[in-house]
């Protein structure tokens, strides 16, 4: 960049901006942002690409109203792109005989926790039926543990 005529005009597009070290991102006269998707779209999009994987699945069960309520958690959604990977792999790497374990995985990998704490779900919201879904422990036990704390 440093070398080029300035007759010469570079257009370049991207959609991890965010990646790109300083040092290059200086050497542009100018930077749009074309910012376009909405919390809504995003979320609306997340939720396409779950039904797609789940119609191919015979092991996971969906639940929606969960999966909108983790998503929701997020400050920013991710473009589509990442949403693809992060639902994918939530889905692909899950127990086959866990029917909402892609949910269990997908709330770890949004909330980057290694495990489950009873005490923070139910800080964040969640009910009681649904941290039995999100940790596998009985309503019961997750009510007379939460009672304890």
């Amino acid at each position: 960049f440093d070398r080029l005529n300035e007759d010469i005009v570079i257009i370049a597009t991207t959609n991890l901006f965010e990646k790109f070290d300083k040092a290059l991102t200086r050497r542009f006269d100018s930077i749009i942002n074309f910012d376009r998707y909405t919390k809504d779209d995003l979320m609306e999009i997340a939720e396409n690409i779950l039904n797609q994987y789940l119609s191919k699945c015979k092991f996971a069960s969906r639940n929606i109203k969960l999966f909108r309520k983790i998503m929701s958690k997020l400050d920013k959604l991710p473009y589509p792109g990442d949403l693809q990977n992060m639902i994918k792999t939530s889905i692909a790497f899950s127990k086959a005989g866990e029917e909402y374990d892609y949910l269990r995985r997908l709330y770890l990998v949004t909330t980057k926790r290694k495990k489950m704490d009873l005490a923070v779900l139910k800080e964040e919201g969640y009910s009681v039926r649904e941290i039995e879904i999100l940790t596998g422990i009985s309503k019961s036990q997750v009510a007379r543990e939460l009672k304890e704390i």
